[in-house]
């Protein structure tokens, strides 16, 4: 159970945070940051929402396996590093497009690596999360046995208590 402070905390924080982490994400080719960093970033907003909204949360917001997320995320590092050998260039050559026109007026550096970074940012948020979900499942999982071997043992002890649990007399059934 959370307190209606953390949900309204989180839902300020975790929008501003996955924002931050689209910035170091996209800043990470020229400057420190990157896929890596950016998908850590990415991963403790999702942590901090499922801590938030309960543990059913994220399974809302991921409906599906987070090893997608990481089968998804090779495919695109993959195939980011596997392209230029097409067209006669080095494993992993990045293109760089500079003055590429977004309108306005204004001009962006664009390079192929982006692409990559994409890529690694998937399975590092594929990799946390299945590991925070696998995680908490084997703490549910151990809650409940513990709350079974509980139950069981206050039975035992309210049964040897009661005088109903007294030994059956000596000599069998009677008939």
């Amino acid at each position: 159970m959370t307190s209606p402070l953390f949900k309204t905390a989180a839902r300020l924080i975790v929008p501003l945070t996955l924002l931050f982490a689209a910035y170091i994400a996209l800043r990470g080719h020229n400057s420190p940051g990157g896929g890596f960093i950016g998908g850590l970033m990415v991963s403790v907003a999702l942590i901090l929402y499922r801590l938030a909204h309960g543990r059913h949360a994220i399974l809302r917001l991921l409906p599906f396996h987070p090893r997608v997320l990481v089968a998804l995320g090779l495919g695109i590092a993959y195939a980011t590093a596997l392209i230029p050998l097409l067209f006669g260039r080095p494993l992993l050559t990045s293109l760089v497009i500079d003055g590429f026109y977004i309108g306005l007026g204004q001009r962006v550096h664009f390079a192929s690596a982006l692409f990559f970074d994409v890529g690694v940012l998937l399975v590092v948020v594929g990799v946390t999360v299945g590991m925070i979900q696998r995680l908490s499942e084997e703490v549910d999982a151990q809650a409940l046995r513990g709350r079974k071997t509980g139950a069981s043992a206050a039975l035992a002890d309210e049964s040897a208590s009661s005088p109903a649990a007294a030994p059956a007399p000596a000599g069998g059934d009677f008939k």
